[in-house]
């Protein structure tokens, strides 16, 4: 709390140095536009990286202890094969709970790629019952030896072989999202950079009168320094609220996907969300005393 106090101290304190620096001129709503796409960009990156890292734990820590088997046989014998499923199930060791997946649930499973309407009555699915393991696991081997013996149509799967795929491509995508991110804030430093020699440019005039009334170069320095952090400082909060604007929405938008509904960023998360303006500030700051200096010295 102290820190950002300071801040705005130093940042607007001494209104004789932002005075200096002219107000009006397409630089005004340049800096402050191109901070703002560039931090609308970078939050919508970020969230989007942090929710398939949450959604990569998430499916981690559901398929690292779940199982199922799936039933296939004809209707008037299904409900006997299911019985006798569940009994097994209730013998086995490592097992914590077994139940019969329903009609919702079924529909609710499929319904990000057939639909919330979609006819699952009218088809004849196999039953499907749900295994939850507890921490000393289940022995898989003797237990499909067994189903194979007493239920020949049952089928055990432990999601062992889409389980780690599934893992690997939404860690991937989260690392693709930080790369992204740290992609977009070295493009924000090159454009808030391009911005700010494109207004010493036109205020080139500015500088060789401040030079002549005998200004010095730090007083210079820190008049457009504090200029142009305050309007990349607007142009980030603007576009970061723009952008949490868009991530409250999006669960009204994506509700067929059945994915995003239920991804909601925490805490921590949204803490590394509210970072992004004072990063560009920072990224302000050193491109803009960077190319104040430069110019300076082509005046010498």
């Amino acid at each position: 709390m102290s820190f950002m106090l300071n801040f705005w101290k130093s940042l607007l304190a001494s209104p004789d140095h932002i005075q200096v620096v002219p107000n009006t001129g397409f630089t005004v709503w340049l800096t402050t536009f191109t901070a703002g796409a560039m931090s609308f960009v970078a939050v919508i990156g970020l969230a989007f990286s942090l929710i398939c890292a949450e959604l990569s734990n998430r499916w981690g820590d559901s398929l690292k202890s779940a199982s199922s088997i799936r039933l296939s046989a004809p209707t008037d014998l299904l409900e006997k094969q299911t019985s006798i499923a569940l009994a097994i199930l209730d013998q086995t060791k490592g097992v914590r709970s077994a139940r019969l997946v329903g009609l919702q649930d079924k529909k609710k499973l499929l319904e990000p790629w057939l639909g919330f309407d979609f006819p699952l009555e009218a088809i004849e699915m196999p039953a499907l019952i749900e295994i939850q393991e507890t921490d000393v696991g289940v022995d898989y081997e003797g237990l499909r030896l067994r189903l194979s013996a007493e239920l020949p149509s049952a089928t055990l799967d432990n999601h062992s072989q889409w389980r780690q795929p599934v893992e690997v491509v939404a860690t991937l995508i989260s690392q693709l999202g930080m790369f992204t991110v740290a992609l977009l804030v070295l493009s924000s430093l090159a454009m808030v950079s391009m911005a700010a020699n494109a207004a010493l440019s036109a205020n080139i005039k500015v500088l060789r009168v401040l030079r002549l009334v005998g200004a010095f170069d730090a007083f210079i320095v820190t008049a457009f320094v504090r200029k142009f952090t305050f309007r990349v400082f607007v142009g980030s909060i603007l576009g970061t609220f723009c952008a949490g604007i868009v991530l409250v929405l999006m669960p009204d938008f994506s509700e067929n996907l059945g994915i995003l509904n239920e991804v909601n960023l925490d805490l921590i998360d949204k803490i590394w969300l509210g970072t992004v303006p004072l990063i560009f500030v920072i990224i302000s700051i050193f491109a803009t005393r960077m190319a104040v200096k430069t110019s300076l010295k082509r005046l010498v």
